[in-house]
């Protein structure tokens, strides 16, 4: 059974890493996999979310948007969703990357990076954010408000 992260829609529920043995019972039906990277982790929502009028899952968005770049803006992820590691071969999940546990339970304060289209050199802003979906939020209407940005991203600190 991989572990993963239960990012629930309500976002007064804690996140909670546990480990998912059938994702169909989880989510409520079938699932649709969203392939995210930087690192290579999927994230799982019901089939039916759209057709059901599942709440917006803004967590699971914000994640989204800022480890798939080519879905920023497109796509909104609804209902509960969970977040494991990438599959393998025969389309098994695996276990969550240690780099998603550490930034979205363990860490206390973020820092944001943006990466250019001219250089691709990372650079590092000066603020320090107490909170996760702060520093993703930020960082993605920055990368929103100017074209010359090809990636971003959140590290802890």
């Amino acid at each position: 059974m991989p572990k993963g992260i239960l990012i629930p829609a309500d976002n007064d529920k804690p996140l909670e890493l546990q480990e998912f043995s059938d994702l169909t019972a989880t989510l409520g039906g079938e699932v649709e996999r969203f392939a995210v990277n930087r690192p290579d982790a999927s994230l799982f929502q019901s089939e039916s979310a759209v057709y059901l009028e599942l709440p917006t899952n803004r967590r699971a968005t914000l994640l989204l948007w800022c480890h798939a770049t080519f879905l920023r803006g497109k796509q909104a992820l609804q209902g509960d969703v969970v977040l494991l590691g990438r599959v393998n071969d025969q389309r098994e999940p695996q276990d969550v990357p240690l780099w998603y546990v550490a930034i979205l339970l363990e860490a206390e304060h973020f820092k944001v990076h943006a990466q250019r289209l001219e250089d691709n050199l990372w650079r590092e802003h000066d603020r320090v954010f107490d909170d996760w979906q702060q520093a993703y939020t930020t960082i993605l209407l920055h990368a929103e408000r100017n074209a010359m940005i090809a990636c971003v991203r959140v590290v802890p600190t």
